[in-house]
This record gives structure tokens, sequence and C-alpha cells, in this order.
């Protein structure tokens, strides 16, 4: 089953079906809210499939299921339920979920052998009696008596459409996981890190729902506090897309993040992939177009995005899909830019990724308009104790995955005299004596000042070092550039929550450790986060 429980939001009729169809003997592959995207002679297009069951010996049967009371009245479909009446023609939506899906499997999965292919029609709350319609006879339509024997009737649905040709094991496990793809997160901490182990995060069901929610709408905002999985759904779903043969463009605001995604998928030819700074200078500059020598910050609003534009329109760049994460920090120039690149402006895809509370470089922000929304509550990054000190920042209640580490260590410092000393006791508590990687441990600090300052030293053995010069060292950063990264232990050194600046930066900074955090601030804002 596939998933494995029915989501708790679910439409009551399908859930009818699901609890049927989890009776199925193996080797069946029963998938529920089947979504794809998928482009075909140069369109995009979507498809949509309440039920498909896959079987090694049988092919696949896609089932539609439609709730409350049927009437055919002049030959039209009317379904009767709590919210009134409709007219719906679920023989069509079958039969071109069928077609559309098996086109999409063909030019999604190499080499796929011809499988044969069959659906059917589910109305758990009626008895259904004789032909509906020509097109819906009596042996294509399962009803509530068929909830008791749902083996039988998958296996008379598969005798209807005669569906006995094989399908190699291998394929089988294609399709599978081309319509059910299970996302995971690894994160490996240190073995000494408050014994935390090594452990794999699953993605929770919110995260589930908006990325099959990214697989069904074409103009989409996600919404996410820090270490709810946002970057990660951005990437998977670029991946996807990429793998489907779309042209992508995932971005984002934060140079040191884009670098990184930028590493990830550098296998990936279809995928363009970078902070927006560093994309619109090559956009730019592969035009032809002259690039500032160093551009002024007021640059980095209409006219970079005129420039983008422009340069869109010299060389014939285009995406199917442009998927942009950091959306709160994007100038709304920005995001309009973007979309002018789409290849098909109607129905490309526009995702986006944002979080409020990190919009450090935007007053303000407001997300376009004529988007779905969806929202990510489960924070899976931090541990309880770090999730609860990161929630005092905005006086925010964080709901988390449960995972217990190490106290959070508060270490008042009122001098740069000061928070050298305890930046030294806090390096030798974790890499000294707990034996915490020194790749493992990111120093942040809210002031650019501070990190000049830090960069070079050496406290408790270990070299400082800056990301433009890390060799085997601990990293010194600023959370302005951090934004967006994580790390298995963070010491951040905060000056001040006075602004709601400030108290951006700490909940970017405080929220970027997944196992252990020490901060290192003055007195009040000590008291503050305890």
């Amino acid at each position: 089953m596939y998933p494995r429980s029915f989501p708790s939001d679910g439409v009551g009729s399908e859930r009818t079906v699901f609890n049927a169809l989890t009776r199925l003997p193996d080797p069946w592959h029963v998938i529920h809210s089947v979504a794809w995207q998928s482009l075909r002679n140069g369109k995009q297009g979507d498809g949509e499939a309440d039920f498909v069951l896959i079987h090694q010996d049988h092919g696949l049967i896609v089932i539609e299921v439609k709730g409350g009371s049927i009437q055919i009245v002049d030959g039209e479909w009317v379904t009767s339920g709590a919210n009134g009446k409709h007219r719906i023609n679920p023989i069509e939506q079958a039969v071109s979920s069928k077609h559309a899906l098996m086109a999409y499997l063909r030019d999604t999965i190499e080499d796929l052998p011809w499988v044969e292919s069959g659906h059917a029609l589910w109305f758990p709350e009626i008895k259904a009696t004789g032909d509906l319609t020509a097109a819906a006879p009596d042996d294509l339509v399962l009803d509530r008596t068929d909830l008791e024997r749902p083996a039988a009737a998958v296996n008379d649905i598969v005798n209807r459409w005669n569906l006995h040709k094989a399908i190699p094991a291998q394929q089988v496990a294609a399709i599978v996981s081309r319509l059910a793809p299970t996302v995971t997160v690894r994160h490996t901490l240190a073995d000494d890190v408050a014994a935390i182990e090594a452990s794999q995060l699953v993605l929770t069901g919110a995260q589930r729902a908006a990325l099959d929610g990214l697989r069904r709408e074409r103009r989409v905002i996600v919404y996410g506090g820090a270490g709810t999985g946002k970057t990660i759904l951005a990437a998977e779903r670029a991946r996807r897309l990429a793998a489907d043969g779309f042209t992508v463009v995932l971005t984002c605001f934060n140079r040191p993040l884009g670098d990184a995604l930028r590493d990830d998928f550098e296998t990936v030819p279809t995928a363009t992939v970078g902070s927006f700074h560093r994309l619109a200078h090559d956009w730019i500059t592969e035009a032809g177009m002259e690039f500032p020598e160093d551009p002024e910050p007021s640059w980095w609003g209409e006219p970079a995005a005129e420039a983008v534009i422009e340069a869109f329109d010299r060389s014939g760049f285009t995406a199917d899909a442009i998927i942009v994460d950091e959306a709160q920090d994007f100038d709304d120039s920005w995001l309009l830019a973007l979309e002018s690149c789409l290849s098909d402006r109607d129905d490309g895809l526009f995702l986006l990724f944002a979080d409020g509370h990190q919009a450090i470089y935007r007053d303000e922000w407001e997300p376009p308009p004529n988007l779905v929304s969806y929202d990510l509550d489960l924070n899976c990054r931090n541990t309880n104790q770090i999730r609860e000190v990161v929630g005092r920042v905005f006086g925010d209640e964080i709901v988390g995955t449960g995972v217990d580490g190490p106290d959070v260590e508060l270490l008042k410092a009122e001098s740069p005299e000061g928070e050298d000393k305890a930046l030294r006791g806090a390096l030798h508590r974790l890499v000294n004596e707990g034996k915490v990687l020194a790749s493992g441990v990111v120093v942040l600090t809210q002031s650019r000042a501070t990190k000049d300052r830090l960069v070079g030293k050496e406290l408790a053995g270990l070299m400082l070092e800056s990301t433009e010069g890390r060799g085997g060292g601990v990293l010194v950063e600023t959370i302005h550039r951090f934004k967006g990264l994580e790390a298995s232990a963070a010491i951040v050194i905060l000056d001040r929550l006075d602004t709601d600046q400030d108290r951006a930066l700490a909940y970017i900074g405080l929220s970027r450790p997944r196992a252990h955090l020490a901060i290192i601030a003055p007195p009040v804002v000590v008291a503050a986060l305890s």
C-alpha cells in the first residue's frame, strides 16, 4: 500500500476502498491518489487517478472512486452527496486517466515494455445492478458488495480486460518508484553528540501532502518554518521534474546554499541551479551583455530583473519549471523576470518556498497572487531542546518530531574577550572531549565584525576558518551567509534581540544545528532565550 496508511484528511469513500484493497494478496501494489505532470509533444499536461493497481503478472488497473448515490439522467451521470448534486463522467475520467498514465510511463521510463492496462469504477456506497451505460457495463463497475471480496473483484477486472501479460520485476519497481516515490532525508550525526545516533527521517505527512500537491498544481507556494524541509522538497521536486524530461530552474537567495544545490545537480543537465545573483550573472554574460563590474546594491532590484529579461530575449533561454527557495528574500521584480522565461506562460510550473520569519532582506514581503498554498508545520531538523529555544525567539510553539538531545548551552559573555573564552570552552567540550568532528561544527555570528575577528584564531587547539579558506578546522560564518544550510552542531554568537531583524537572524542561526546548540550572548539575551 502506498502510502502505508490512509491520509487523515482523505476522502471518506476513498478511505473505504483503500481499506478494502489492503486485503489484496501479494504481489499487488496499490497506490492511492496518483498525480503526475508531464511533457508530451512539447506541451505540459496533468493527470490524476484515485487508485492505480500494479501486478507483475497482470499489468496495471486504474480505478476511479465515486462516493454518494449515482443517477444517470438522459445519459448524464449525476452524483448526490453531502455537498449536493454534481454532474460527472466517471467512466470518461477513468479512461482518460488510464491512457494519460500509460503515455506518461512510456515517456519517463526507459525501455518500458508494453504494459497491459484496464480501468474500472468503484461506487462504495451503493449497490449497482446491471449495466449503467454502454461504456460502463456491469463487469467494469464495483459497488459496496465488492468491499467484502476485494481480491475476487479485482480478479474479475483482470479477466474482463484479459490482463495476463507479465512485466519484468525491475520494470514493476520502476513504475512503482515513478508513481509512489519515497523521499528520505538522512542525517548522520557524530556518535558522541549526546548519544544522538545516525538516524533516517522520512518525510512527514505534511511534507508528503505538500510534495503530492506539487505534482497536482502549477502555481504553488509552500510555507514552512526553519527545519520543516522546504529546501529538501524544492530539490526533490526539481530532481523528479528533470527526470521526467522538464527543463528546470532551481534558485535561491543565499550564495552558499545556491552553490551547495548547484553541486548536488552537477550531473543533471536539464537543471539550471544556483543563487539568483549567480544565475543572473551567467544569463547576462552568456547573452553577450555587459555585467556591471561592481554593481551597487540598488542595481540588485528592478535593473537586475530587466537585464535578466533582456538576456532571456537575446539568448532564447526558456524553462518548463521555475522553483524558488527562500522566496521571502526575492524582490518582486526577480520573480517576474523568472516567470518570463517559462516556455509555457499559462501552464508552466512556478513553485515557491518561503518562511516569513526568515525575511531578512525584504520588508513586508508579500507572495505573488494566484498561488495555491501549502503549510509545513513539523520541525524535522532540530532536537526538542533546540526547537524549544528557537520557538522563544518569536514566541512560537513549534511542533517537532520528538527527538531528544543534549540541553542547549547558554553561555554569558559581555565582551570580545568573554566571547573568545566561552567559545574556547564550547569547542573543547564538543570536539576535544565529545569527539565531534570539527567538520560537523559551525560557529555562526550575528555580525560580520565578530566573524572577521574570529577567523584565523586558534581556540582549543582548533583553527577557525572562513568558507573561502576552509581546511580542516572549524567553519566560522555569518548567519546571513549560512541561511538555508545546516550542521550537526552550532555555536551561535548573538549580540542583541532588539529589532525584528535581530530576532530574524537569531531564529535562523539557532535553527541551523541538528543535534547540539551552544549560544554565546549578553546576559539579557540569554535571559530572553532561557
